[in-house]
């Protein structure tokens, strides 16, 4: 069977570690199916890294994901050559591709929740670029043979949202804990010359559905004394949350990271108060499962996505509810940890938890789809 593989976000935050984790344990489970990996020329060296099997091969393709080039240019590039399957681990792929393909929808957040006020496009192109979106999506939906979600409430919203799809298509395989974090060794570096008090973590963008201002403006209103750490893209939308916490007098309380390593990172989860995510809405929740694997105090909006994923030992708040997520940061800070830890290695709730929420699983999970359309293909 001959697969390919998109792997042009193969350097993005959260989908770019979903596609180097399939890509690895592809690696580790499969020595025979014949593999053709999409990469851009920045990332053969990333790739080839891997020491991939002698089933796996890489090809070149600059067309930028949300691009006429991906619908016409990547499109030729997929139809010259002859794939038995081709698997797009994120919605955007050419409209034009109607052989066999699986599609993993990672949530529906820009179809519920528009970023028009924080887009850096002019409207005409914002709109248009909405548009071109819901087209994508819907042929991604109807046009694939499987379609893959990380969670159980992915899968009802895509049910709820499309409502005419068969349960049976969208297979849910649960996301873990990146290889490459858990082989990480826990290092400060320069980070103690940056802030010498506790401190609450923030790990992900500053998309307005992440509801960073929500925290920033409980962080203005509360009277603790712990600093809050942004571990973001160097973005504008991140540039537009820092003019927030300046603009609301908490600029001096807030560290913002940017191109932090796995080492750095576990070190961050290992020492905060707590992490804290104020989402309105996620597909998955990466940081959720790191931090378990830290043993670290969650402190997480209520969404059915962090419902899903945290712990047993999880505090939750309104997403909408100031003044409760204030009372809730000043607890932590005082009593340092109000609750049990987060499930971490030990014990068998963490063998349990991580049996569930494993990248190992997620991929044989996915190589079972795999083979069972080529049996019904026949």
């Amino acid at each position: 069977m001959k697969i390919a593989i998109d792997c042009r976000l193969w350097s993005e935050g959260g989908v770019g570690r979903y596609i180097r984790n399939l890509i690895t344990y592809l690696n580790l489970l499969d020595k025979e199916t014949e593999y053709t990996i999409f990469g851009t020329q920045n990332h053969k060296s990333q790739i080839t890294n891997h020491k991939l099997g002698v089933n796996f091969k890489f090809l070149v393709s600059n067309s930028k994901w949300h691009s006429l080039s991906e619908q016409f240019v990547f499109w030729q590039e997929l139809e010259q050559g002859g794939f038995d399957l081709v698997h797009f681990p994120y919605f955007s792929h050419p409209v034009l591709y109607n052989k066999p393909f699986v599609v993993t929808i990672h949530d529906l957040t820009l179809l519920h929740h528009q970023t028009g006020k924080a887009t850096t496009l002019n409207p005409l192109l914002y709109e248009a670029k909405k548009w071109g979106y819901q087209k994508v999506l819907h042929h991604a939906i109807y046009a694939s043979q499987k379609i893959i979600v990380p969670l159980q409430s992915v899968k009802d919203d895509v049910l709820q949202t499309f409502p005419s799809l068969s349960s049976d298509k969208i297979v849910v395989t649960n996301e873990g804990v990146d290889k490459s974090f858990m082989a990480a060794e826990s290092f400060e570096g320069l980070f103690p010359l940056l802030i010498d008090t506790t401190f609450f973590l923030y790990v992900g963008n500053c998309y307005p559905h992440k509801n960073v201002e929500f925290l920033i403006d409980a962080f203005a209103e509360s009277k603790i004394n712990s600093q809050l750490v942004c571990v973001t893209p160097d973005d504008l939308f991140t540039k537009r949350v820092k003019a927030y916490a300046y603009k609301k007098g908490v600029d001096k309380k807030i560290v913002f990271l940017h191109e932090v390593k796995d080492n750095l990172l576990k070190y961050l989860y290992q020492k905060t108060v707590a992490l804290i995510l104020p989402s309105r809405a996620e597909g998955f929740g990466l940081p959720v499962v790191e931090a378990a694997y830290c043993g670290t105090p969650l402190l997480l909006s209520d969404i059915p996505a962090f419902r899903e994923v945290a712990p047993e030992s999880a505090i939750f708040f309104s997403n909408a509810n100031e003044k409760e997520l204030i009372e809730k940061l000043q607890t932590f800070e005082i009593e340092k940890n109000p609750t049990q830890p987060s499930p971490n290695r030990g014990g068998q709730e963490g063998l349990d938890y991580f049996k569930k929420f494993s990248f190992e699983k997620m991929v044989s999970q996915t190589l079972e789809i795999y083979k069972k359309l080529e049996v019904e293909k026949g």
